[in-house]
């Protein structure tokens, strides 16, 4: 793997995380998301009118379904031309568009995180 990938480094380091270390930081990754989430949607249901707030809650559940098939069916995308467009093995170039599908991903999230800030203030 060419060292000038910005996440080649990753790579390299993910090879060597044993299964129980990942499954923990999985469990605890996912125990974040479910404290987290139903904050949040409480937060936003609360804003709404009693009568409203089935509807609110069916909505954001919806757009929560669909903002994950979005996020997934793009890295797809991103992987799938990499392996289109680029010489190498399969290995490889999977390799190079799921890296490039990461980075994609924490743009997004970095532009998610600053504009919650904006809105906020």
């Amino acid at each position: 793997m060419p060292r000038h990938q910005p996440s080649a480094y990753l790579s390299q380091t993910a090879r060597h995380l044993a299964n129980p270390f990942i499954a923990t930081v999985y469990v605890l990754y996912m125990a974040g998301m479910g404290t987290c989430m139903g904050s949040v949607m409480t937060s936003a249901l609360r804003t709404l009118a009693d009568n409203q707030q089935t509807e609110g809650n069916a909505i954001l559940n919806t757009l929560q379904q669909f903002a994950g098939a979005v996020g997934t069916s793009l890295s797809a995308v991103v992987v799938a031309q990499s392996q289109t467009h680029l010489a190498g093995s399969q290995a490889y170039t999977t390799a190079v568009g799921t890296q490039n599908a990461f980075i994609m991903l924490t743009v997004f999230a970095t532009v998610i995180w600053f504009s919650y800030f904006k809105v906020v203030k």
